[in-house]
């Protein structure tokens, strides 16, 4: 390996930790403004206390489900994981392409472009999903609040959804409520993006 290459793996290497370091001190900050102690955001999220400390303290990354339901059970968007979270909501937000901000999740392959505005908690939030070629939301079926609408960009995936299995192509689109039991796969031989649209579940 070249020193160009060591420096990068490093570079990566850093961002990792500094992410997983980040996203726990967040999650304290907020679990904390709500007056919640560990094992209280436990019983509201389903998460276990002890997959929390781990992640306030930086030593585990939370997977994609933990996130969600640690986002719904503290009254956020999951863009309060991302870098970009701020104290004070803007009210209006420009982002560059190359400068959305990413959460990674190597286990399943994927990585999550974040496109949402930095606003009040809203409504929706959005994502573009990278899946790589063996990329698969994971062995067990999920449900969680809200709504859930997938655009494939290009490249195809499978959804199965409360035991039917749904594929989607270039150009295809999906909506569905998320208190369905549902899982998805990366259904190309390369990479699949796709746009995801989530609703938070909250009525008015």
């Amino acid at each position: 390996m070249t020193r160009k290459q060591v420096a990068a793996t490093d570079r990566r290497a850093g961002r990792s930790r500094y992410a997983s370091e980040s996203i726990g001190e967040r999650l304290r900050e907020v679990r904390q403004t709500r007056a919640l102690t560990v094992n209280g955001l436990a019983r509201m999220s389903g998460v276990p206390a002890s997959t929390i400390s781990k992640i306030e303290n930086g030593q585990l990354r939370p997977s994609l489900v933990h996130a969600i339901r640690l986002a719904h059970a503290l009254g956020e968007n999951m863009g309060f994981l991302v870098d970009r979270y701020r104290k004070e909501p803007q009210p209006r937000v420009v982002v560059r392409a190359t400068m959305r901000n990413t959460l990674h999740y190597p286990e399943m392959g994927l990585s999550l472009q974040d496109l949402g505005g930095h606003f009040d908690r809203g409504v929706l939030e959005s994502r573009i999903g990278v899946l790589d070629r063996s990329a698969r939301s994971g062995g067990t079926p999920m449900t969680h609040p809200g709504e859930e609408f997938c655009y494939v960009i290009d490249g195809a995936i499978r959804y199965r959804i409360d035991g039917q299995t749904v594929d989607l192509a270039a150009g295809d689109y999906l909506h569905f409520k998320c208190d369905l039991r549902h899982s998805w796969e990366n259904r190309h031989r390369g990479t699949t993006r796709v746009l995801w649209v989530f609703s938070s579940g909250l009525s008015f």
